[in-house]
């Protein structure tokens, strides 16, 4: 059996970092939801996910925020992006989420692996909105820089 994080990691918080650094945060998140789907010992799951609930929640509000001009730079590329974050996500996962998801919303409970299948999406989910909020949003151009 998986010994559980919060007993060996020091407590992670959410503090005032999530509103100054989105990337950090947003890093954060990814690193919360992936260490909630590996671990098997259910409490250390609970704590994990209410803790990517509250750096998501700490986040949520400043999404359409502007990016602070300190950061623009890193947000500027020379090159155009050879792809945008997409949600590269089979059909038959995809029907997957979509049947544990209408199972949930109609009021059924889930079994174990209705669980893991959210699981998953959360998962997903949370790595594709980090992967877009870490995403160029301007190219430099001779012209100066122009939004993506």
């Amino acid at each position: 059996m998986e010994s559980p994080l919060v007993w060996t990691h020091p407590q992670r918080y959410v503090s005032g970092e999530a509103e100054t650094d989105f990337i950090a945060a947003i890093t954060q998140c990814e690193k919360l939801a992936g260490d909630a789907m590996e671990s098997e010992h259910q409490p250390t799951q609970y704590q994990l996910y209410q803790q990517l609930h509250d750096y998501l929640t700490a986040l949520h509000p400043t999404l359409l925020d502007p990016i602070p001009e300190a950061l623009e730079e890193q947000f500027t590329t020379h090159t155009f992006p050879e792809s945008m974050p997409t949600m590269d996500t089979e059909s038959d996962l995809l029907c997957e989420y979509c049947l544990t998801l209408s199972e949930l919303l109609s009021g059924h409970s889930l079994d174990v692996r209705g669980e893991e299948t959210l699981q998953g999406l959360l998962y997903e989910l949370t790595c594709f909105l980090a992967d877009t909020m870490r995403a160029p949003r301007w190219l430099k151009t001779p012209q100066g820089r122009v939004p993506l």
